[in-house]
């Protein structure tokens, strides 16, 4: 028999590569090569050109604003993160939330971690539980805990939009710089986007994207993120669509207990 110590190892090493899946389209995609990524977005120099218009608390509390009209939301996302230098599709989940901070993500992929579950409850509390053979073991996490920890250097339990919007505003109380670009039309989206660009408090240097940190494209109509970009040492680490947003649907308290 397998001892709980292990079964929960496993199933936090899940959590760990599975979880980082804030994400979209279907698992199991090969992986892509990071030309074939960039290929349909813009690249850094283009995103500095577009992005011109500096901003500052008021126009991220407009961010903030517009993640609270949306009482509850559910959307399936992909993430994509870079190794060896290519593109690689991390995986799919669907999220779900409902004000104030109840989440829950339930992973989609084609090994063990298929039907895992993270769940943030009304009580604050964190919990989580395997897929597969694991789907009977739950457990509760702790909010720093390594197994929520995504490869966007965020929590899982802090990725819904408001916690995002707020991280942007902190970086900008900590000297960061915020710029946006005019409504523009980008190959992979369906509608006009706002280009979003966080710097660090080094946004004059001259290397175009040493400074960056985020770039996220906001749907120009209602300021909701579509996609979100990290970087790490100047150089995009991680790729966030969200897709299929459906919001103020009324969802039960009920579906964030576990």
């Amino acid at each position: 028999m397998v001892p709980d110590w292990l079964r929960l190892s496993r199933l936090a090493l899940g959590f760990t590569a599975a979880v980082a899946t804030m994400v979209l389209l279907g698992p199991g995609a090969l992986a892509i090569t990071k030309q074939e990524l960039e290929s349909s977005l813009p690249d850094n120099k283009t995103v500095d050109k577009l992005a011109k218009v500096t901003v500052g608390m008021p126009y991220l509390n407009s961010l903030s604003s517009a993640a609270s009209n949306l009482k509850d939301y559910q959307c399936y996302c992909q993430l994509f993160t870079v190794k060896n230098d290519k593109w690689k599709d991390y995986g799919g989940a669907y999220l779900s939330f409902k004000q104030r901070e109840l989440l829950r993500a339930e992973i989609k992929s084609l090994d063990y971690r298929n039907g895992s579950v993270v769940v943030k409850q009304s009580d604050g509390a964190i919990r989580g539980k395997g897929g597969g053979t694991l789907s009977l073991v739950k457990m509760t996490l702790q909010p720093d805990s390594r197994t929520l920890k995504l490869p966007t250097g965020f929590s899982l339990a802090e990725s819904d939009f408001l916690s995002l919007t707020s991280s942007l505003k902190r970086q900008v109380a900590a000297g960061g710089v915020a710029t946006v670009s005019a409504p523009v039309t980008l190959a992979p989206f369906k509608e006009p986007v706002l280009v979003l660009l966080m710097r660090d408090n080094k946004g004059e240097e001259a290397v175009v994207g040493s400074s960056f940190v985020h770039v996220v494209y906001l749907s120009a109509k209602t300021k909701i993120p579509i996609a979100w970009n990290t970087y790490k040492d100047g150089q995009p680490n991680a790729f966030v669509f969200f897709d299929n947003l459906d919001f103020n649907k009324g969802l039960s308290d009920s579906l964030f207990t576990l």
